[in-house]
């Protein structure tokens, strides 16, 4: 946070204005040109800038965020211990999540080792198994991504013919479980691939929404990619701050705006945005979102783009929505160009799947339409209470607003509900069921490895759930029950029809049908429901123990993760260690174990094994019933991309 200003007023320069004011916003526009010029330095201070890397180099009127701070100090340091601000990260040693020095991984038969040089990490490999002296050329972790999950590393290429391009190290550190792991395995990909990232994705990929105003610039074969500043700043948010910080020089205008309440025409502020302009001052990132045409693609590929927070739309580009009716021939260009775009991102009836693409469910969504609602009506970028604890607890809490997190976020529209909202929902006051969100904003949508709530307001339907394969938010509480149980609860409460169910519809949970028989999007959305304290108050707790246990050997890295974390939530598991990133036989041999374990140490003989769950009496699986569905199991491959 920013110092106060002082009390003792020194001789003042004669170029600074003649009041406080004035002279904070001065010294802050000279700090941030400053902290540009640094920004700019070579290695050693030589003042020229890094050629083998992406460089900062405010564009147009962009200033950076250091010009903020004299002015907003408040806003300022929320912003500062953001997650936005850690997004991209130069490689500086106080940046790196994890000590680096000497680390050593082997991915897909090659050995890398990472070594220290003052500030500086550098990584080199050699094919697994070959001497030390075979270790090739060093090539230093330049940039950071991420401090929250995961933090990813890129590197320099070291061929100067390639410019301002990056590798990948492909590791990634998961700051919770305080693990390296291949970078492969933190996505929901099919087995097999050995990275999901290949070189100078950085620059025509992650720059385009990890950074702020990111110029990729692919010239003549290679990048020389530049941003206005690395990270996610004030100005992504509210445009460049040049003519603010010049208009605001003059004190009697910036008190007359104060006292007046009016809004600044020299800075955009999406807090007085309408809903959709709002929103989308968010969408420019969160969004899955693709270019108008070819020629869009190319400029901005050498220029970047050109939307401003405030704009209706992404200037080159358009949000995607599969079931929309606008940029019909864009849509049926992307089909020409990337005919597998649309991939897995969406379920079938174009409700977005995967996390950070929360754009395209809050536009879809009904509440949108009334062009009041944007991502501002739940959270809050900069809060009140700018105390370290304050902020601590805002940023790890998904900077909701206050008391956002709670049905106050939908009553304050919807107020009639509020008064009979027991009767709405037909769950207690203060259970579970209760609560507006695990009803409206279920946990549909995976990233992240763990499921991630829908931001698009939908009801609950067995319909929608047989037509689309999205488990409704009913059965991700109740796991133990089956569609037909849940049909006739809608039919009962809210006069919905039951549809035609076959069998095992009719007569087995639902989330062990997904479990058994879904894609692995689809078990790794129960398994990480199977965690969910909600979840075991609603279903019990005993009949989880197996399946998770089995899931402990799915195909999928992402769903052995989910898995494992939800076991660990169980009683007798709690702190029960499973490399996920291992082989099939080590798999299987910790299945084996934890299922003896389970069976003779922590299983009650009389437990919770009902029939719907499709175990015995005594908690084993019913296995006829249990082959039949994995014999069924989708062999569809899943490519979740975040």
């Amino acid at each position: 946070m920013a110092s106060p200003p002082p009390t003792n007023e020194p001789p003042r320069a004669p170029w600074l204005p003649a009041t406080w004011v004035g002279r904070i916003c001065a010294l802050g526009a000279l700090w941030g040109v400053a902290v540009i010029g640094i920004a700019l330095l070579g290695p050693g201070g030589s003042g020229i800038p890094p050629a083998n890397r992406p460089i900062q180099v405010p564009a147009d009127d962009y200033v950076t965020s250091d010009s903020c701070r004299a002015c907003h100090p408040g806003n300022y340091a929320s912003w500062h211990v953001s997650f936005h601000r850690t997004m991209t990260q130069v490689a500086k040693r106080e940046n790196f999540a994890a000590e680096m020095d000497g680390l050593e991984l082997t991915q897909a038969g090659v050995d890398y080792r990472v070594e220290r040089r003052g500030d500086a990490y550098f990584v080199r490999s050699k094919s697994a198994g070959a001497p030390a002296t075979a270790y090739g050329r060093a090539q230093e972790i330049v940039l950071l991504t991420g401090s929250h999950n995961l933090q990813l590393f890129w590197t320099e290429t070291g061929d100067p013919r390639e410019g301002r391009t990056l590798g990948q190290f492909p590791f990634a550190y998961m700051v919770a479980e305080k693990k390296w792991t291949p970078m492969v395995q933190t996505f929901l990909v099919p087995p097999g691939p050995t990275s999901v990232y290949s070189k100078g994705d950085w620059n025509n990929g992650c720059i385009n929404c990890h950074v702020t105003q990111g110029r990729g610039r692919f010239v003549n074969g290679r990048f020389d990619s530049q941003v206005s500043e690395f990270g996610i700043s004030c100005e992504a948010c509210h445009s460049g701050g040049r003519e603010h910080i010049a208009a605001n020089r003059n004190p009697l205008r910036r008190f007359a705006f104060h006292l007046s309440g009016r809004a600044d025409p020299t800075i955009a502020n999406p807090a007085r945005m309408d809903g959709p302009a709002s929103a989308l001052a968010c969408g420019q990132c969160h969004s899955i979102w693709a270019f108008t045409n070819a020629a869009a693609n190319i400029t901005w590929d050498q220029h970047g783009g050109k939307y401003r927070p405030g704009a209706r739309d992404l200037d080159l580009r358009w949000v995607v929505q599969p079931n929309g009716t606008d940029h019909a021939v864009a849509r049926a260009e992307l089909h020409e160009q990337a005919p597998n775009f649309m991939g897995d991102r969406f379920w079938p009836d174009g409700m977005v799947r995967t996390t950070g693409r929360e754009y395209n469910a809050v536009s879809a969504s009904p509440c949108f339409q009334g062009g009041k609602f944007s991502c501002l009506s739940c959270h809050e970028l900069h809060p009140a209470d700018t105390s370290p604890a304050a902020l601590e607890e805002w940023r790890t809490t998904k900077q909701m607003a206050p008391g956002m997190d709670s049905n106050r976020a939908c009553v304050q529209c919807h107020q009639p509900i509020q008064a009979k909202l027991a009767a709405h929902t037909h769950h207690a006051a203060g259970s579970p069921g209760n609560n507006c969100y695990d009803c409206h904003l279920p946990h549909t949508t995976y990233g992240l490895l763990r499921s991630i709530r829908s931001h698009q307001v939908t009801s609950p339907a067995v319909r929608v759930d047989l037509a689309t394969g999205r488990p409704n938010a009913c059965n991700l509480c109740h796991l133990d029950q089956s569609l037909a149980w849940t049909a006739a609860k809608l039919h009962e409460w809210y006069g919905q029809p039951v549809p035609a169910l076959n069998d095992d519809q009719r007569e087995l949970s639902a989330a062990v049908l997904y479990l058994l028989q879904g894609d692995a999007g689809q078990r790794m959305l129960i398994a990480w429901s199977m965690g969910w304290a909600p979840a075991q108050q609603a279903s019990g707790r005993d009949w989880l123990y197996p399946f998770l246990i089995f899931e402990l050997n799915d195909p999928y890295a992402a769903v052995r993760f989910g898995a494992w974390k939800a076991l660990q939530s169980l009683p007798g598991f709690t702190g029960y260690e499973f490399d996920y990133r291992q082989d099939d036989a080590r798999q299987k041999e910790a299945l084996t174990l934890a299922y003896q374990y389970w069976w003779q140490e922590v299983r009650k003989p009389a437990g919770d094994y009902r029939p719907q769950t499709v175990l015995e009496p005594n908690g084993l699986f019913r296995q006829a019933t249990f082959d039949r569905l994995l014999d069924q199991r989708s062999r569809r491959s899943i490519f979740l991309a975040e």
